[in-house]
């Protein structure tokens, strides 16, 4: 910082802070004025607030508690003064200081507290070795001669605040010198006189947002960026609406400001180096996944795969074989006389088993595109890999049912000794269907008891819309020969992975599944993580999805080879 490049007109008049929290419970006194001095020095001179927290703070800077002062500031014009560990090292010789806060540990060793009385000296702090040596001393006004008097006026206004004493009443002990033993005395009689008051020393809590924490500033920024780069699908709603018209770049040197970093956030290659350099704290790839998992799990919400309709969702907690109990696999209820003993059973053996696996791709966001703000490749991407992901794991749930895969018994999933095969090959007819049915109805768990399973879903190919249609639709017969006992039963499911004539009927997936799917460790749908490259300036998007499915028994489903 160089002294002479400060700009005090809006300096003069600002607010003396604790610890830069500007809020008026923090603002404790004004800038009454401030010039240069000799030796590249600003003095300031600070007058104090009357409020408890500025008595507070003038006894502790009166004892020597609190010396240390900073600066709040704004940059109006840079200058490269050299470099230093390889990066670039500026002055700023345009500058705007704003605020001045007491803190205990200065960022500067030279910037005290001085009283009028004190001999003026000047603390020089150590610069780099190729940027001359700055110099930054603040004076402020001197402590109250008598600093026990804040203290006792301290008192007074605490004992106040405890017995629910007004202004008047602190402003006429203050006026009249009361000591601290006459103020409380005078505080008793008051209470006295009114006939008693509960006193408590409990103070208000409320709980509030904390609007300052970079994690919390990095999540709207990302419901903005997203909300940019997909319009309609992701809303900016809250502070997220502050940042709409941000550069992602611009985002970086924001989130650093946050967290008390000072760099130059016009110098496009300091933005680069803060985004994707080294020092990088992990703001920039982070905002990126962001906003990138926010508009790729509303494209895939949207696009909803036909297959999650009558498969049955189940959790992975890792890509381990996983298995799963079936309907039908309990023991059988048996009568218990009185006074007699539970007969405990065991579970049937479930021997098929279900892993998950890792599925990823990605894309390169070059240096140009960052610097450029074009990040419609990451939008492209993020909507291009969901709708891809539901595709794909339609045509893997699928190719369970048209590959037929064998279980642990041996045979296929639908075969004649499952009994969930027709014999032959048949058009979808009334007559077809109640033959699918009957046989679903007719299955029986491992213990041999009946499961009695309801028809819920007709799954066919396109070849068979016309056909599935027609066998599930709601007629108003002449005579009763011509009624469709099937019209209302059945949801017809039409999916283009299966191909032909081939057409299922499926049991509800809530009662008996035939298949299960899963992601691992809950993580819904594909999730996009990024990485930096140092030496490219680029940064790598990738999307993995962590997908389990599988086939858990032959009994909720039938197949027809269809005609």
């Amino acid at each position: 910082m160089d002294a002479a490049g400060a700009d005090l007109a809006r300096f003069i008049g600002g607010p003396a802070l604790k610890d830069h929290r500007a809020t008026t419970d923090n603002a404790v006194g004004v800038v009454d004025a401030a010039s240069l001095a000799a030796g590249g020095r600003i003095v300031a001179t600070v007058r104090f607030s009357r409020k408890p927290a500025a008595d507070e703070l003038m006894a502790d800077v009166g004892d020597g508690i609190v010396r240390g002062v900073s600066l709040g500031y704004r940059v109006t014009k840079w200058q490269l003064a050299g470099r230093r560990d390889g990066l670039r090292v500026f002055r700023a010789i345009a500058w705007e200081p704003y605020e001045l806060s007491f803190t205990p540990v200065p960022v500067d060793a030279g910037a005290t507290v001085r009283s009028h009385e004190d001999t003026m000296t000047t603390t020089t702090t150590a610069a780099p070795a190729d940027t001359p040596a700055q110099t930054t001393t603040i004076v402020t006004t001197p402590a109250p001669a008598d600093t026990s008097r804040a203290a006792v006026n301290a008192e007074i206004r605490s004992m106040a605040r405890v017995a629910g004493l007004d202004q008047a009443w602190i402003d006429g002990q203050i006026d009249g010198a009361a000591t601290v033993d006459a103020a409380r005395a005078a505080a008793f009689a008051e209470l006295t006189r009114r006939g008693g008051v509960t006193i408590t020393t409990a103070a208000p809590i409320t709980v509030g947002t904390d609007h300052t924490d970079p994690s919390a500033i990095r999540r709207s920024m990302s419901d903005a960026l997203a909300a940019r780069l997909a319009p309609g699908l992701v809303k900016a709603e809250g502070r997220a609406r502050e940042f709409m018209g941000h550069r992602a770049l611009d985002m970086v040197g924001e989130l650093a400001v946050a967290r008390g970093q000072r760099f130059n956030r016009f110098d496009q290659n300091a933005l680069m180096e803060r985004a994707i350099g080294a020092h990088t704290t992990g703001d920039f790839p982070l905002l990126l996944a962001d906003a990138g998992n926010k508009i790729l799990l509303a494209r895939y919400a949207a696009a909803n795969p036909t297959y999650r309709l009558w498969a049955a969702r189940r959790g992975f907690t890792d890509f381990k074989p996983h298995k799963f109990l079936r309907v039908g696999d309990f023991p059988a209820f048996k009568n218990l006389a009185e006074s007699g003993e539970v007969n405990y059973g065991t579970m049937s053996e479930n021997r098929e088993t279900v892993a998950a696996a890792e599925f990823a791709t990605g894309i390169i966001l070059g240096r140009r595109a960052l610097v450029n703000d074009d990040l419609s490749a990451l939008s492209d991407f993020s909507s291009m890999i969901a709708i891809r992901t539901a595709a794909d794991e339609n045509r893997l749930v699928y190719g369970l049912l048209t590959s037929n895969p064998a279980l642990s018994d041996g045979k296929a999933l639908f075969h004649a000794d499952h009994a969930n095969k027709a014999a032959a090959g048949a058009a979808i007819t009334v007559a077809s269907v109640g033959a699918a049915v009957a046989a679903l109805r007719k299955m029986k768990s491992l213990d041999g008891i009946p499961l009695n399973l309801a028809p819920r879903f007709l799954v066919v190919g396109p070849d068979k819309e016309l056909e599935g249609r027609q066998v599930l639709a709601s007629i108003t017969p002449t005579k009763a020969g011509d009624s469709n006992p099937w019209a209302g039963l059945m949801e017809l499911i039409v999916d283009a992975n299966i191909t032909g004539n081939g057409w299922y009927v499926m049991a509800d997936p809530g009662l008996c599944p035939t298949v299960v799917y899963g992601y691992v460790a809950g993580s819904e749908g594909p999730q996009i993580k990024t990485e930096t490259d140092f030496d490219s300036q680029s940064v790598k998007v990738r999307a993995g999805l962590d997908f389990g499915y599988g086939v858990i028994d032959f009994r909720g489903a039938h197949s027809n080879a269809g005609a």
